[in-house]
């Protein structure tokens, strides 16, 4: 730890000195006063200070007045070296602002000790510190995302209020009493074509109980507010986002006024939004974050309902060479196609995803030990197929290593995975070994040949 001592007395200065640099302290040493609280008032000012409470120019107890008078998250800790020890002198000395003090002559092992105390409340005030500037940065990007999201929902008010709205009212029936020129644009309908309709005729009819539900609350209560499902006369979906009010006037049936927004292509952009957070932009498949998401879950239904499943592991063979051979575009596409042969390989309710760079994962639903080879070999076969098609001047080639889950094991998704690479990493060493083999294989054949042809021309000579 870095510490100051001021201390005026050449003799008590240099034991001091000596004796903190034997416990390993860097020391910085003031002569007086003045220069102690030059040294303090620096921004990477020690952390702690040893300061003689006699100095010439400013004494201690002046020094730790005036460091106090300067507010820092972090302050240094101030023991005060006095040869005082009346009560009165010590509560001067902190009230000033010293944390501990020290009497002269000092033994070593109380200065240790007081120099240890300080040094953990030194590295306390340097940890709340840092999690105040942690929780400051939480609180300014708070507020970054509330302008952003009360930006967008400006942005978005505005061309509510802006647009043709649908305007209508209908009776407790459900039966369309007025509605606006608006929707017959909107919905491609004429207004005298909706009057008199129930407005169940233009929901989808998968919806029909919850616009059932929905006439059941708002005679129930005076608004009401929600998404719609309406169909244009064309037979396309728009959604619309309403707010209704019933009311009651005397001598007329009661009846409820309504107004709607179409909201289809924010729903659409929300979908969108949230599917690209899920999506690996170059494949379509899965990225890492919509694979754990979703194989999670899986992980907690299949111990629930006692189903076993399987994760296979898959590593592209030779990235990098197509990448420096053919261009990183050529290796892009080659990615591309090995999310095709899995998306061909595997069914519908499997997952498949693309962990990053060359690496998938893929969890197979419902599939047991003995199962596994049976999705392994339908993914080689479609690669042999592909490969056969000769498209491009390389091979499409797949180390694939596959564990299958026990409902009754307790062994996280992350762990699972990691037995699953290692399995894919013996799959590419075997593919390794196997390679090296045939080299050597064909390079004797090559010697042998050359051998051959030596001798016969010795034989010819």
């Amino acid at each position: 730890m870095r510490i100051l001592i001021a201390e005026d007395d050449p003799v008590s200065r240099r034991v001091l000195e000596a004796t903190l640099l034997k416990w390993n302290h860097e020391v910085i040493v003031a002569r007086d006063g003045d220069e102690a609280l030059r040294v303090l008032e620096q921004p990477d000012a020690p952390p702690l200070a040893i300061l003689d409470w006699m100095m010439p120019g400013k004494d201690g107890v002046e020094v730790c007045r005036r460091v106090r008078e300067t507010l820092t998250a972090t302050p240094p800790y101030l023991i005060l070296l006095t040869a005082k020890t009346e009560k009165e002198d010590v509560v001067a000395g902190l009230e000033a602002g010293a944390d501990d003090y020290l009497t002269k002559p000092f033994a070593r092992v109380e200065l240790r000790a007081r120099i240890e105390v300080g040094a953990r409340v030194v590295g306390l005030q340097k940890r709340l510190a840092d999690r105040v500037d942690e929780l400051n940065q939480a609180l300014a990007e708070r507020e970054r995302a509330d302008a952003s999201l009360r930006l967008s929902e400006s942005r978005y008010r505005h061309l509510v209020e802006n647009s043709l709205g649908l305007i209508f009212t209908h009776d407790l029936s459900g039966t369309l009493l007025s509605v606006n020129p608006a929707v017959a644009r909107l919905l491609e309908y004429e207004p005298s074509e909706l009057i008199g309709r129930k407005v169940s005729e233009l929901i989808d009819p998968q919806h029909h109980e919850l616009f059932a539900a929905y006439l059941e609350r708002i005679r129930e209560q005076s608004t009401e507010t929600g998404l719609l499902q309406i169909l244009t006369k064309s037979g396309e979906v728009r959604t619309w986002q309403y707010q209704n009010s019933r009311y009651e006037e005397t001598g007329r049936e009661t009846y409820v006024l309504g107004h709607a927004q179409d909201v289809t292509a924010l729903k659409v952009a929300e979908a969108r939004l949230r599917s690209l957070t899920v999506t690996d932009n170059l494949t379509g498949l899965h990225n890492q974050r919509g694979f754990f998401t979703l194989a999670k879950q899986h992980l907690k239904l299949s111990r629930r309902d006692r189903q076993p499943f399987s994760i296979i592991y898959a590593d592209m063979d030779g990235l990098k060479q197509v990448n420096d051979t053919y261009g990183h575009l050529a290796g892009s596409q080659a990615l591309q196609r090995i999310a095709l042969i899995l998306k061909n390989s595997f069914r519908a309710a499997d997952v498949i995803a693309r962990l990053g760079g060359d690496e998938f994962a893929i969890l197979v639903v419902d599939m047991a030990a003995e199962n596994i080879q049976i999705p392994i070999s339908h993914l080689q076969t479609h690669l042999r197929r592909y490969n056969a098609r000769r498209s491009h001047p390389f091979e499409l080639s797949l180390s694939v290593g596959a564990v299958c889950v026990d409902p009754d094991s307790d062994a996280t998704l992350e762990e699972l995975l990691t037995k699953a690479d290692q399995a894919m990493y013996e799959d590419k060493k075997s593919k390794r070994r196997l390679l090296s083999a045939e080299q050597d294989a064909d390079q004797q054949s090559a010697s042998s040949a050359e051998h051959a042809g030596e001798s016969r021309l010795k034989r010819v000579s």
